[in-house]
């Protein structure tokens, strides 16, 4: 199920979703925070973590040649490809849970 999906009736995947969505990423940035805290946590748990969280927070965004294009010089993929970024991007500042 994505976020554009409707739910289907008697479907139990949308309260799942809507928890994972609420409670799932919130439990997954306080254990990723308190990894990178752990002082006897393993270095490459630690880089996972930080690699996670810089990545949520948008510090490690692929910036490539379409970002320099208008919109009008895109083919159809490029197109869909910046949408789907962009609605990624403002799903996770809706969402606010990494605030």
């Amino acid at each position: 199920m994505t976020f554009d999906d409707e739910p289907i009736e008697g479907d139990a995947r949308g309260p799942l979703m809507r928890k994972i969505r609420t409670e799932g990423v919130e439990l997954a940035y306080e254990t990723a925070v308190s990894i990178c805290r752990d002082p006897k946590a393993p270095a490459p748990a630690k880089a996972t973590a930080l690699t996670a969280l810089f990545r949520v927070a948008g510090y490690f965004e692929k910036t490539d040649a379409d970002d320099d294009k208008e919109p009008h010089e895109m083919s159809a993929a490029e197109l869909d490809a910046k949408i789907r970024r962009l609605r990624d991007k403002a799903r996770a500042r809706a969402s606010g849970v990494f605030d």
